[in-house]
């Protein structure tokens, strides 16, 4: 298989993964939006998300640059590590609309095929803390998606939210 054919598959299954995380926001609630009921809000939890698609889709940690509306921080969801948390004298204010965060996953679609065609599959991640290829980086970042996306998703079945509908590439899916 040769690479650009590897490239068209790696941006649809981006493209699959963001579809649903566009799917699962649309479907959050008003209330459910930016409750206290979590330690970390259903909108902190798509941003990190998409900041970290964004963050890793570049060349290396260096080459990062943030959203135009980030929110200093809101990016970490905290955690034992350091480096899971926002720097101490961060405070994260306000919180970032479901409008905001839908056309941040429009920006980041948008820029998926060049992204992805700029830095060889077969290269170096370009993050120490991710010793293998770029090609594996796309997998993992994909994974990341998924993982937090089904995040919410459960929170929102606990309330009785349904409808959640898997993706199997680029294209919405169709009525089964």
């Amino acid at each position: 298989m040769d690479n650009k054919t590897i490239t068209a598959i790696i941006v649809s299954q981006y493209k699959a993964g963001l579809g649903m995380l566009r799917h699962t926001i649309e479907k959050v609630p008003a209330a459910q939006w930016n409750t206290e009921e979590y330690s970390n809000p259903n909108w902190q939890i798509a941003y990190h998300i998409l900041w970290g698609v964004k963050f890793y889709l570049g060349a290396n940690p260096e080459s990062y640059l943030p959203w135009g509306n980030a929110i200093e921080g809101a990016e970490s969801l905290g955690g034992s590590q350091d480096w899971e948390n926002p720097d101490k004298d961060v405070v994260i204010e306000g919180h970032h609309t479901k409008d905001e965060l839908l056309s941040f996953i429009d920006e980041i679609e948008n820029s998926l095929p060049q992204a992805i065609e700029t830095l060889p599959l077969d290269d170096n991640s370009g993050f120490e803390w991710y010793p293998y290829s770029r090609c594996e980086l796309h997998i993992n970042n994909i994974r990341h998606i998924q993982h937090h996306t089904a995040q919410i998703i459960e929170r929102l079945k606990a309330k009785g939210i349904t409808g959640f509908v898997w993706w199997t590439d680029q294209n919405p899916p169709q009525e089964w």
